[in-house]
């Protein structure tokens, strides 16, 4: 008798990521700006395209202006029972001693700053905080160390681009202060090749020097001019990204309701 021995070739999982960002939460139901902020939220979760997603990333300002305590009971009272994981990193307008009290961010904090590692159907995605407009130096050293632990490609997620954009109004007044030095550590980082970031209220990809891209989600408050030099309202209509994270690949899908 011949035996036969097949080797079948196993297709991972692709995971499919909800990133929602921006999302100036008051402190009670009403208008933030004359925009209906809530129901901008609720909208970009029910969506048709977040209807499959593994995980969900809140990245950053969940918060209207300074860390309102009611706009973090809204959105985690929201998603006490949503059908998979959260993720949340503060942003510039975030408190994070506001934010523990209702989102579960136990061994995920460390001398005031939120960044962690969350494995996901055997993948590794990094957190940073760069709420105060900076990352810290001991969370670039803990990204290195923490990066050569894993063999495979990982996702990167926080707050601000860890670039300029070609915003008019964000890069002059709001871009991440360090950002030579945050550059400096990700292109040390070979299995780091996408960034996926929030806080400028308009979608871009863009690429940095050391080939890595930068995903730049919208915001589900409203989209500004990114060619007015002042503040200048583009949109009310809210916007998200869906990832799509394959064996090989990284696919971003950006919409608006």
């Amino acid at each position: 008798a011949v035996l036969s021995i097949f080797f079948t070739r196993m297709i991972s999982k692709v995971i499919r990521i909800g990133q929602v960002s921006d999302i100036h939460i008051g402190e009670d139901e009403g208008f933030v700006q004359g925009i209906d902020v809530r129901a901008n939220f609720e909208s970009a979760l029910k969506s048709k395209s977040m209807k499959d997603i593994d995980l969900l990333v809140l990245s950053g300002d969940l918060a209207n202006e300074d860390g309102e305590e009611g706009a973090y009971k809204y959105v985690a009272d929201l998603l006490k029972d949503y059908r998979v994981p959260v993720c949340v990193i503060p942003g510039n307008h975030d408190r994070l001693d506001v934010m523990q009290k209702y989102f579960d961010l136990e061994g995920k904090v460390r001398d005031g700053k939120c960044y962690y590692r969350y494995d996901i159907c055997g993948r590794t995605l990094l957190f940073l905080d760069s709420g105060c407009g900076t990352v810290s130096k001991d969370q670039l050293d803990w990204l290195k160390v923490e990066a050569a632990k894993v063999n495979d490609e990982i996702l990167l997620f926080m707050h601000h681009p860890p670039c300029l954009c070609n915003h008019r109004f964000m890069d002059l007044k709001y871009s991440l202060k360090n950002i030579d030095e945050v550059q400096e550590t990700l292109s040390s980082i070979k299995n780091i090749k996408h960034i996926f970031t929030g806080h400028y209220h308009f979608n871009f990809h863009l690429q940095l020097p050391s080939q890595q891209e930068v995903h730049v989600a919208p915001s589900t408050q409203m989209q500004i001019d990114p060619q007015a030099p002042i503040f200048n309202l583009m949109s009310s209509a809210p916007g998200w990204q869906v990832i799509e994270w394959g064996e090989n690949f990284v696919e971003t899908g950006v919409y608006f309701n």
